[in-house]
């Protein structure tokens, strides 16, 4: 697989260990995705800061599961701005990179179903 959005080699490691439960496990993560990035749009502007890190966690464990790297890079920074308390400013400018990012990974992920 060339690929971009999904690392090869962890989402080969991912699709040996899952095998015929794969495309179950692509579209759970496809939907939770998409109510996380939905959790997170509702709660940047809000600055609820417990609901930005616990989705940005969340989102970050599964996109790092699947091989979605970009999308686990960018909720890493979004959960380590929150940590921190001191650029919460570059969160609305990183939701969108997510966005993005997980646009491409859902596509990549998509025509592996």
């Amino acid at each position: 697989m060339s690929s971009t959005a999904i690392d090869p080699i962890i989402f080969s490691e991912v699709s040996e260990l899952m095998e015929d439960s794969l495309p179950i496990f692509i579209e759970t993560y496809i939907k939770n995705t998409h109510k996380l990035l939905g959790e997170l749009e509702q709660a940047i502007p809000a600055e609820d800061a417990d609901n930005i890190f616990n989705n940005a966690h969340q989102l970050k464990g599964g996109s790092g599961s699947i091989g979605a790297m970009q999308v686990f890079r960018i909720a890493k920074q979004m959960e380590d701005i929150i940590k921190d308390g001191s650029r919460e400013a570059e969160l609305g400018s990183l939701f969108s990179e997510l966005k993005v990012a997980y646009l491409d990974a859902e596509s990549e992920l998509k025509a592996l179903l």
